[in-house]
């Protein structure tokens, strides 16, 4: 728990003359005292438990576990009187918090010292994650199996959000996760990897048959949309369960700023058979200048990535961003045309996903502000949003002219930033008017950055206003803990497990988002920002902050 939190150099002093020459690094000095001062134990104690248990020290980042006598020296002559009283409040409040839930422990680290690397996880903490998830939108899944089923659908949910979050695979054959789910879950039984499986396709399954209401414009749905629509139903609802906390302790302000992104998900199947799988009969394509003969049972939301030697799906996100508590929003498939595909498909357009994702925020928000990044840089997106009252703010893809060379810019001398004001914007007939705003890059001398927004941007507001669009690039850098932390190892290409599994991946990211919220509130201390638990270690934590569902 301790270990998670971030300590900023600027809240405590280092009364060592040259600290970079010490043996112990300043913050895991202030680290160690807090687990000292959160666990109530003597100078003597925390020796022995350092000394005794080498997870500890190391979680600390220590290169060796002090003496007792380097203990008491550090703490009073290492440490400002301020230092030693702000140490001992935040402790208590640490305590407090662990002893609110009763799960104040006196046992020893649960993860055996050769058990350590980087990560630094048990599967104990991650089943915590699961068990909080589960009461916060998880059981509102469904397989809609039989009422006599042997195992209840939470237990496979609570399987499943095992898997995501140690990063294993579904199956019995796949690293041992069915023995180990076993062991740590405390069911009597749990279910066999290929009934897993079959029930987590069950779950993102469309009904058989179609209805009425699925064809507004008057074609068959799309599978996909159909396996879309399935998952994201019971989502919504358990986005709005976390809301629901997250407002009641004053983690969010409406209306909010939003920022739409996309996250791949690789896949390492080649859409193009072997040579000697070719039929006489098979149909080619023409790639890079070669003659290639696709896989007709390749998946349809596979498609190339952005470094062209990648294949993946890709899902698109809103999250809230800003000062509010970073929740996302809503998840929509991404569809591409690929090389490999012989028929004409079609993409999904930008300004549909984009209109998708902000009619799923907009049945939980009020959002007055979307960032999106480049790959949206078209008028069909600033259409879409301009239509909704809402501003956007959106970088231009590549920007070829001369700064100098437009007439028309405005520009603010200090800052260098300038701006071009009353541009119009058209789609579909409709026109908007907003602003192309330049500001000086910061990676390269001479270069600029370039924003469109559909606001009417005074040049000295420029440099400013686009300086919110960092919020973005925070969460973009964030993204990638959904993949990195809560999506499990898949081998199945199957649309309905492979949407179903990101989705319940944005499930554990929004428990730890909400986690990360209700312990900066209970801590009244500055800890740091943006989180001050990662999302590696935040199932050590969860458990302290979140109140178990009835």
């Amino acid at each position: 728990m301790v270990t998670g939190l971030d300590v900023p150099r600027t809240l405590f002093s280092d009364r060592y003359p040259d600290s970079g020459r010490a043996d112990f690094g300043f913050e895991s000095v202030i680290l160690l005292f807090l687990y000292q001062h959160a666990r109530g134990f003597d100078q003597s104690e925390l020796h022995r438990r350092l000394a005794g248990t080498a997870y500890v020290y190391l979680r600390l980042d220590l290169p060796r576990p002090p003496t007792q006598q380097a203990i008491s020296y550090i703490w009073r002559n290492r440490l400002s009187l301020a230092d030693r009283r702000t140490i001992k409040a935040t402790a208590r409040v640490i305590q407090e918090i662990a002893a609110d839930h009763g799960l104040l422990s006196a046992d020893e680290p649960r993860l055996h010292p050769d058990e350590v690397d980087a990560a630094t996880i048990t599967d104990d903490h991650i089943m915590d994650a699961v068990e909080a998830a589960r009461d916060r939108g998880l059981d509102e899944f469904d397989s809609d199996r039989a009422g006599n089923a042997t195992f209840s659908d939470l237990v496979f949910f609570e399987r499943q959000s095992y898997l995501n979050m140690a990063d294993r695979g579904t199956t019995t054959c796949s690293n041992g996760s069915s023995k180990r789910f076993e062991r740590l879950s405390d069911r009597k039984e749990t279910p066999h990897g290929d009934t897993h499986l079959r029930t987590m396709k069950k779950t993102a399954a469309p009904p058989e048959q179609t209805t009425l209401d699925e064809y507004e414009d008057g074609c068959r749905p799309t599978d996909w949309g159909r396996i879309r629509d399935e998952v994201l139903d019971p989502f919504h609802r358990g986005v709005e369960t976390i809301l629901e906390e997250v407002r009641e302790n004053g983690g969010i302000r409406e209306p909010v700023i939003a920022a739409i992104d996309t996250t791949p998900w690789p896949v390492f199947t080649s859409p193009y058979k072997d040579d000697e799988d070719v039929a006489q009969d098979d149909e080619s394509v023409v790639v890079n200048g070669e003659e290639r003969y696709p896989r007709k049972e390749y998946p349809e939301m596979v498609h190339g990535l952005k470094d062209r030697h990648e294949r993946g799906y890709e899902m698109a996100t809103i999250t809230i961003i800003g000062e509010d508590t970073p929740i996302v929003l809503g998840v929509e498939p991404v569809r591409r045309e690929s090389d490999w595909e012989t028929k004409d498909v079609g993409d999904t357009s930008q300004a549909r996903i984009v209109e998708q994702l902000l009619e799923q925020a907009e049945q939980h928000v009020d959002i007055h502000k979307v960032f999106c990044d480049r790959g949206f840089d078209a008028n069909g997106v600033r259409d879409t949003i301009d239509r909704r009252d809402t501003t956007y703010l959106i970088p231009k893809r590549k920007y070829e002219a001369e700064i100098e060379d437009i007439e028309e810019l405005e520009r603010e001398s200090v800052t260098g930033a300038g701006v071009v004001r009353n541009l119009t914007h058209g789609h579909d007939g409709r026109v908007h008017t907003g602003s192309i705003m330049y500001v000086p890059s910061t990676e390269e001398e001479g270069d600029y950055a370039v924003f469109t927004t559909n606001r009417d941007v005074p040049v000295e507001q420029v440099k400013g206003f686009v300086g919110q669009y960092t919020q973005r690039w925070r969460i973009e850098n964030e993204y990638k803990s959904i993949k990195e932390h809560f999506l499990p190892t898949v081998g199945s290409m199957d649309y309905r497990v492979r949407f179903l599994y990101f989705v319940i991946g944005v499930v554990m990211y929004n428990v730890w988002r909400l986690t990360n919220l209700l312990f900066r509130d209970a801590v009244d201390v500055h800890l740091g920002e943006h989180p001050p638990i990662p999302a590696g270690e935040f199932t050590e934590i969860l458990a302290f902050c979140i109140v178990p569902g009835d």
